[in-house]
């Protein structure tokens, strides 16, 4: 098939969403299929939009979000049009970010994958708090959704979580939605000799908890840190070794950091992979994410996982391997399953090899083309027309 990824931004960047448009587009290519990448959208930010920005900022005290404005996608979707109709004839157009499918004028199958609505991210996830933002910035994000979902063919989401918010908030028929689970962040997985291998390292004296997270408190960096707390209090000896940011002081003798880590530098994602391979569990207990591809990551190398059950993480971390718990569970109930487990090699390795079973068969990102390209394909040309039409 010939697909068409547009994005407002540099889909092959791994900055961008976490790798995800990167290495939906890395898969695809692999399976045989082309893709045309349309990004880096030029602006074309009208300039009654740049007032507003400055007028809410500077007299309201709110934040007026360019990217949630319709007219700002209206406005960079005239680029996007053309772009398309000059690259010739495409079986589906990509769109990861909605909004970027709210003003295409296409009869092409566009397929829209995501991980939330707009209408969960308010007030969900730090600096998106409804009393912050402007009423036209709380109204475009959902119109944008709204529309880009009303145009688009077809909307695949990454957990039942965000898909039920999709048909209850904005009224879309659950026919429309698809949820399939995203794949991992990691470009060349272990096989399962590794995995073995790496078990028979594992359970070691100090115990050893990996934290891997941008954002130290979203991601529950404090929670990691009042765990490991607990663990060393019930007598087992603990290290948390620390990637991705730089957690402010003071912090446990016992904490290891590694500092912010880019998967595209290879020193740098060597010293993630080992990390991934000789820790015992990896801790995440987050105060807000729609799904967490780190979760995969985790399963890929048979890692068992601590997380919190917010957003869609349950169905990232998803079975025996993986502790999700409410955000105000004690920290001593993940301690001393962590220690139960630490104390039990044929326990551990059993919900490892379930972690690694996991990653096998749908958190990765093979799985999530198959499906897509299946979506592709039942869409259709004449199915997308006739939906456009109506």
């Amino acid at each position: 098939m010939r697909f068409a990824f547009v994005h407002n931004g540099d889909p092959l960047s791994e900055g961008l969403w976490s790798g995800i448009p990167l290495n939906i587009i890395r898969t695809l290519r692999g399976m045989g299929h082309e893709v045309v990448v349309i990004g880096n959208l030029p602006p074309h930010i009208p300039l009654f939009a740049r007032v507003k920005t400055q007028f809410y900022k500077r007299i309201r005290g709110k934040m007026y979000l360019l990217n949630r404005d319709p007219a700002v996608f209206a406005a960079r979707a005239k680029s996007a049009n053309r772009r398309l109709k000059e690259a010739g004839r495409f079986d589906a157009v990509l769109i990861a970010y909605p909004p970027d499918a709210a003003y295409l004028e296409t009869k092409i199958p566009i397929l829209i994958v995501h991980d939330a609505a707009w209408t969960q991210i308010v007030d969900f996830y730090p600096g998106a708090e409804r009393e912050r933002m402007a009423p036209e910035t709380l109204r475009g994000g959902i119109d944008l959704d709204k529309t880009a979902l009303a145009r688009c063919s077809h909307a695949i989401y990454c957990s039942q979580w965000a898909a039920s918010s999709v048909i209850r908030d904005y009224g879309i028929s659950s026919s429309k939605i698809t949820v399939v689970p995203l794949g991992s962040g990691i470009d060349k997985p272990p096989t399962r000799q590794q995995v073995a291998d790496y078990l028979k390292n594992r359970l070691k004296v100090p115990m050893k908890l990996f934290f891997l997270g941008r954002e130290w408190h979203r991601k529950g960096g404090d929670i990691a840190i009042a765990v490991g707390e607990e663990i060393e209090r019930l007598g087992t000896a603990i290290e948390l070794h620390v990637a991705g940011c730089v957690p402010p002081p003071p912090l446990p003798r016992w904490v290891r950091l590694h500092g912010p880590m880019r998967k595209d530098v290879p020193a740098e994602a060597a010293v993630l992979r080992e990390l991934f391979e000789t820790s015992d569990y990896l801790i995440l207990p987050t105060r807000a994410d729609a799904f967490g591809m780190v979760f995969g990551e985790s399963a890929a190398f048979g890692t068992p996982v601590i997380a919190s059950d917010v957003g869609g993480v349950r169905e990232a971390a998803c079975g025996e391997w993986a502790l999700t718990l409410p955000l105000n569970t004690p920290p001593h109930v993940m301690a001393e399953w962590a220690i139960s487990l630490y104390r039990d090699r044929a326990a551990y390795e059993r919900l490892a090899w379930l972690a690694r079973e996991s990653y096998e068969t749908h958190l990765n990102w093979p799985a999530f083309c198959r499906k897509l390209v299946e979506i592709a394909r039942a869409c259709g040309p004449m199915a997308s027309s006739a939906h456009i039409n109506t």
